[in-house]
């Protein structure tokens, strides 16, 4: 199981790209004019994170470098009974219409995006840690306690339509967005029990389980792997204020509410068993044979621990939840606080803070600083630029504490935006 799970954040990755939601609230946001009837762009971020791993010791585990037992050491400093960490990668590009009227609607707005979706979280343990990097001889005579792990991994493509709504005043807006989803890739672990005893003398080890695997069709991955299929929902709603500290907007947007079902050639595992090693037996060396090893190679002993069937399953997406409070206190400064939670994802609540300054009137900066999600203490930067009459720019990261303290820190991210208004 060990070597699945490492494959599985190696794999997960190399595929750190960019990420994109293609969700109302964030196309129809507050730098886009409300004169400007068609636009269109492409976005992305990307965001990794852990209560306990720091970004040193990523970078050397994305890299295959050797890791030593100073930086193992180091993360063991920072582990605790339960240990989270989470990844966010994707890239999508949308067109968005503000017709003057539609069906003899009014102040409606319609949307269009394709985006390419990966998510992973993990829980683990301290026992868990310390076997997976430094191995079970220290267990000798003892148990290492691997329950309550769970690990999920996702990858979908989406293709979403959706419109937003104003009131008569130009107030009051919501919207909705639909989407049909592809299902590419999934993997997921769940062992609510999961004890590890190794002998005093290490002659043999106990493995006490009660697991659920889960995995989709391996002979069928890529982007072009169609593994399962699926329907997702987002629901926006923004209202402005009029406070004693200045204009402020109430933003609520519930994202990717839905479900996936994977075929039938996916792979499935519900165990409750004792599985008992007590290695090779070789009386002489000089008399090893292939057929040693020919009854308890690394396929039977996969048979035994995780005898999977074949059968289709659903799966629950990642659902987020944003609550934000925007407030413009001057000509040139505004501050948002917001709360953040991801559903069915190992995932702690976020709060943080962001303040926007004007630079001028056609660039603005902005900086982050919260607690919570998959690791502790987060800040971010960013810069938004209007360039010409037509495009509008945004680089940034909301993990930058990653860069800043490698060993203390795990936080790492990048996000960018291009609109073309036409």
């Amino acid at each position: 199981m060990f070597a699945f799970v490492k494959k599985l954040f190696i794999y997960s990755f190399l595929l750190l790209s960019f990420y994109s939601k293609a969700q109302v609230s964030v196309i129809f946001n507050s730098e886009v004019a409300d004169t400007v009837h068609t636009f269109a762009g492409v976005w992305g971020n990307g965001s990794f994170d852990a209560t306990a791993l720091n970004s040193k010791f990523v970078s050397k585990f994305y890299t295959g470098s050797f890791i030593d037992k100073d930086t193992k050491d180091g993360v063991l400093n920072r582990t605790h009974n339960i240990n989270r960490v989470g990844e966010e990668v994707n890239y999508g590009l949308f067109v968005a219409f503000r017709p003057d009227s539609l069906a003899h609607r009014k102040n409606m707005s319609y949307f269009i995006g394709l985006s390419d979706r990966q998510h992973f979280d993990a829980r683990y343990s301290d026992d868990f840690y310390k076997v997976a990097f430094y191995g079970n001889a220290s267990y000798a005579g003892r148990t290492a306690y691997l329950t309550d792990f769970n690990l999920n991994f996702i990858r979908y493509q989406q293709l979403q339509v959706g419109f937003l709504k104003k009131n008569t005043a130009n107030t009051l807006q919501w919207g909705m967005g639909f989407s049909f989803l592809k299902g590419e890739q999934y993997a997921s672990i769940t062992a609510h029990k999961a004890e590890l005893y190794t002998s005093q003398d290490g002659q043999y080890i106990n493995f006490d389980t009660d697991m659920q695997i889960a995995q989709t069709d391996t002979a069928h991955r890529g982007i072009g792997a169609f593994n399962g299929y699926g329907a997702s929902l987002d629901v926006f709603l923004m209202a402005p204020l009029k406070t004693k500290m200045g204009t402020s907007i109430i933003r609520v947007a519930v994202s990717d509410v839905g479900m996936i079902r994977f075929n039938k050639q996916s792979l499935y595992l519900n165990q409750d068993s004792l599985f008992h090693f007590t290695g090779f037996k070789i009386n002489n060396i000089h008399d090893l044979q292939d057929s040693t090893f020919r009854t308890t190679n690394k396929d039977s002993i996969a048979s035994k621990v995780a005898p999977f069937g074949k059968k289709a399953f659903n799966v629950t997406i990642p659902a987020t939840l944003v609550v934000s409070f925007e407030t413009q206190y001057t000509k040139r400064f505004q501050l948002t606080e917001v709360v953040n939670f991801i559903y069915n994802a190992n995932y702690s609540l976020l709060f943080y803070v962001k303040g926007k300054y004007q630079l001028g009137a056609r660039t603005s900066i902005s900086a982050t600083v919260g607690y919570g999600g998959y690791g502790k203490i987060n800040g971010g930067i960013g810069l938004n630029a209007r360039l010409g009459k037509a495009w509008l720019v945004h680089v940034g990261s909301d993990h930058i504490e990653g860069f800043i303290a490698p060993q203390s820190a795990a936080g790492m991210g990048v996000n960018c935006s291009v609109i073309k208004c036409f």
